[in-house]
């Protein structure tokens, strides 16, 4: 075996690696993410009370459909007359239960409260999940469904993580809600997905993360940018609203919070930070904290003028 046939054959080997490795980082990597984010069917296990007969939640089962006829599955309450209603968005792989103890300490102050499972998750309809874009149809389908109900009473958005980004992008692309508590929200499609690749695989961002949210928005048919939740506060005018934050989240870190609290326009805006508490783990670290500052920014938000009306 002479020198000229070892070279060739470890070039091509060296080729062939090369190839296969490109092949993975621009073809498997981006697809594979792509339909991580839209079709996966994991579940993340709810912590706490499994029905709302348990805290004493009185409901009616109800569905409704999305405006592209995506079946939607909850639970109604409407609280006392001379109070807002409360819409409740749970997180990626989560469900209604997520949010549960929250819609009944709500229910208990006399809030209307309701909480139904976004698409593809839970007991609603739909293949897919977008990260807010297609969620935020749900969110103005669940407001048609308490304007029948609740009449013109006060609408308020209360949402976790992707709910918490779902509730942003709704209230520019549905107009009315009287405020939103945003608890642990992203920036956007693309800045998301972009860190997440770092912190959980350790890749750079470019150009793979790029070409996941093209894959992306090809196969689902949208424009990545309308996941920009950012652009969204600072589109929607002065509507108040509380951001949430855990000290310890590495997934949405205080910063993030921060710009979204920036780009919003509302005199009303407010941060709550707490200390200690992972992504969406705020409510679990400091319940009590947590409630006393939700309720008080809602009494503030419940007495404000611009709050009358749920359309």
């Amino acid at each position: 075996m002479n020198r000229d046939f070892i070279y060739r054959w470890l070039r091509r080997l060296a080729i062939t690696i090369a190839v296969l490795i490109a092949l993975v980082l621009f073809v498997v990597l981006p697809i594979g993410g792509s339909y991580l984010i839209t079709n996966s069917r994991f579940q993340n296990p709810e912590r706490g009370a499994s029905t709302p007969e348990a805290l004493g939640l009185p409901v009616t089962p109800v569905e409704f459909q999305a405006t592209d006829g995506v079946p939607l599955r909850g639970w109604w309450s409407p609280g006392e007359p001379g109070h807002p209603v409360i819409i409740f968005l749970h997180g990626l792989n989560r469900s209604r239960l997520e949010l549960l103890s929250r819609a009944a300490e709500s229910n208990k102050r006399g809030y209307g409260v309701l909480l139904f499972d976004l698409r593809k998750h839970g007991a609603s309809g739909g293949q897919y999940t977008t990260l807010g874009i297609f969620e935020s149809r749900d969110v103005c389908a669940a407001r048609e469904f308490v304007k029948q109900r609740a009449g013109d009473r006060a609408q308020l958005l209360w949402g976790v993580s992707m709910g918490a980004s779902t509730a942003l992008l709704a209230a520019r692309n549905c107009p009315g809600v009287a405020g939103v508590i945003s608890d642990s929200s992203f920036l956007s499609l693309r800045e998301t997905v972009s860190h997440h690749l770092t912190l959980i695989f350790g890749l750079p961002p470019f150009p793979i993360a790029n070409l996941i949210v093209m894959i992306t928005g090809l196969r689902m048919g949208f424009d990545a940018d309308e996941g920009d939740v950012e652009a969204a506060v600072r589109e929607f005018g002065d509507i108040p609203v509380l951001f949430i934050a855990g000290g310890q989240d590495r997934r949405m870190p205080v910063v993030l919070a921060q710009r979204l609290l920036a780009a919003a326009h509302s005199p009303a805006k407010e941060l709550l930070i707490v200390p200690g508490a992972g992504h969406g783990d705020a409510y679990a670290v400091d319940s009590a904290g947590y409630l006393n500052s939700v309720f008080r920014f809602l009494e503030k938000v419940r007495y404000n003028p611009r709050s009358s009306g749920g359309s």
